[in-house]
């Protein structure tokens, strides 16, 4: 029996289970979703029926679940290329022009520290951690002194002989924007690996780009509580190895010229 309930931007509940099976639990093909959509069509077609297929092709699909206002945040797509002057003797993948998909990082990070699943488990500040025997612990992100000297000013006593001098040591964020006085200081971790998404992507292959921020403690993000998500695609230009090599080998001659130059 049919659920009831607000299926937007989906026309009903059969649409939206197609597209959750077809993208998330199949990982299918654009080639493959858009023989399947067609064997539908023609199932109708052959038995006199009015029904007509969920979805007219992959790319309709992609954007009906692209266009979700509920839950995750929306993809971008960012056309790019090669900076620098081009001609048709340029190597062809200086001439291709590549699609980047990605997260608003800023919402991303909103969402994160808006996740009630980080309760108990987050830290607003930096901290020094010490054992039994007064040695430093490093464990959280937020206790270690990248932490710490980005966002704590303290004052040091330096003692040489009879000499006692105090220097205040300030922190680096404060330092270069004191309206920052008294904000949470949220570090940033970015992180991208070898692994090429093509399943789902109409064999285009991506590396992946994942954001994580440095409050939640360890224990959370290794119970994977969506403080680790993927913000970007990065595409992967095609070419041979050696014009590759002969390309950077041209660019790296020509920055020694001018570097001489600049020293003479």
């Amino acid at each position: 029996m049919p659920l009831q309930g607000n299926w937007t931007p989906f026309s009903s509940e059969v649409p939206f289970k197609v597209a959750d099976l077809l993208y998330r639990r199949a990982e299918l093909s654009a080639l493959n979703i858009d023989t399947l959509l067609e064997l539908w069509a023609q199932s109708f077609e052959e038995n006199g029926a009015d029904q007509c297929r969920p979805f007219e092709n992959y790319e309709d699909l992609h954007a009906t679940i692209d266009s979700s206002t509920l839950g995750d945040i929306p993809w971008q797509c960012l056309v790019t290329g090669i900076p620098g002057d081009t001609d048709e003797h340029s190597l062809s993948w200086m001439r291709t022009h590549y699609e980047v998909w990605y997260c608003d990082p800023e919402a991303v990070v909103s969402a994160m520290l808006s996740n009630p699943g980080f309760g108990g488990q987050f830290d607003m500040c930096p901290y020094v951690d010490l054992d039994a025997r007064g040695k430093h612990r490093w464990n959280n992100v937020m206790s270690g002194n990248l932490a710490w000297w980005h966002s704590v000013s303290v004052s040091v006593s330096l003692l040489s002989g009879n000499v006692s001098l105090w220097c205040c040591i300030q922190d680096e964020i404060f330092a270069s924007d004191p309206t920052t006085k008294g904000s949470m200081f949220c570090p940033i971790i970015l992180r991208s690996d070898k692994t090429t998404v093509s399943v789902v992507t109409g064999h285009v292959e991506y590396h992946p780009l994942y954001l994580s921020i440095g409050n939640p403690d360890n224990s959370v993000r290794c119970a994977h509580w969506n403080v680790v998500i993927p913000i970007a695609f990065l595409a992967i230009p095609k070419c041979k190895l050696l014009p590759v090599i002969i390309h950077i080998g041209a660019l790296m001659s020509e920055t020694q010229v001018n570097t001489d130059m600049m020293i003479a």
